[in-house]
């Protein structure tokens, strides 16, 4: 199992590769009320449109939402 420090990491890449998953990772750190730090990642509305493409939305979608569980049941057990 991964690391919350490595999780919190790949969230971290995901979101910043990709305005799809970082508007993902946003929503989820709402949702499950939680901070993933994703102060300074911001992307212009166009690469929103651009990342909308089939394959990144559903794939990346499924995976960054399954670490953002993971790292927040790290959260939970350490706490």
């Amino acid at each position: 199992m991964a690391s919350r420090e490595s999780l919190h990491e790949e969230i971290r890449i995901m979101a910043t590769n990709c305005a799809v998953c970082e508007r993902d990772a946003r929503d989820a750190e709402q949702n499950l009320g939680v901070a993933l730090d994703l102060d300074g990642i911001a992307h212009p509305e166009d690469a929103f449109a651009y990342d909308l493409m089939p394959h990144r939305r559903e794939f990346h979608r499924d995976k960054l939402l399954q670490k953002i569980q993971q790292w927040a049941s790290h959260r939970q057990q350490c706490c």
